[in-house]
């Protein structure tokens, strides 16, 4: 019952703060990278903040799940992907201070993107500063007002091998000299 009052309270907070007012950006609007830790560490993996509650949390609306933006490549992190993730401060922008509070809303000096995500326009840095950080799945707490992280490979760039474009170089000099002939 106790747990019931506490979000009951917390939804009430949420949706009478204008924090809280934002507007869901389509899922057709890709996120931009200036708001996700692009191979974080190296590791060939992009992760973003994703927003204050778990996916559905307060029901739809809440936090979506990753396969609403599915065609970015956005998933649940595995366990292996979760023991390399980022902490709170790897969002931080340069050398931004940043305090661990409720309600962040600042996109100059830290990363997050609920917009894309929910309705939310901020995230709560105090929940991801004390660990409360779930993949939105089966790690950490899916009724607890816990933060959301998600994950996706990195993007690989392919660059033609050497051989490639000589082969292609190559084709265009004939291309050039049989006209020339004609």
């Amino acid at each position: 019952m106790l747990k019931y009052i506490k979000n009951v309270l917390f939804a009430g907070l949420i949706l009478s703060s204008t924090a809280a007012n934002a507007v869901l950006i389509d899922f057709n609007t890709v996120i931009p990278d200036e708001v996700i830790l692009v191979n974080f560490n190296s590791t060939g993996l992009d992760w973003v903040y994703a927003g204050p509650v778990a996916p559905e949390e307060f029901g739809p609306g809440s936090i979506y799940a990753p396969s609403y933006r599915a065609s970015e490549g956005w998933r649940f992190a595995t366990q292996v992907d979760w023991s390399i993730r980022p902490d709170w401060t790897d969002f931080v922008i340069g050398s931004a201070a940043v305090t661990p509070v409720a309600s962040y809303s600042d996109h100059s000096t830290y990363r997050f993107a609920s917009e894309y995500w929910s309705n939310f326009s901020h995230v709560d840095l105090n929940d991801a500063a004390a660990g409360r950080i779930t993949n939105g799945l089966d790690i950490g707490s899916l009724d607890g007002v816990w933060e959301t992280f998600y994950v996706r490979d990195t993007a690989q760039v392919t660059v033609p091998e050497p051989s490639t474009i000589a082969l292609m170089a190559l084709s265009l000099f004939g291309l050039i000299i049989t006209r020339r002939r004609r």
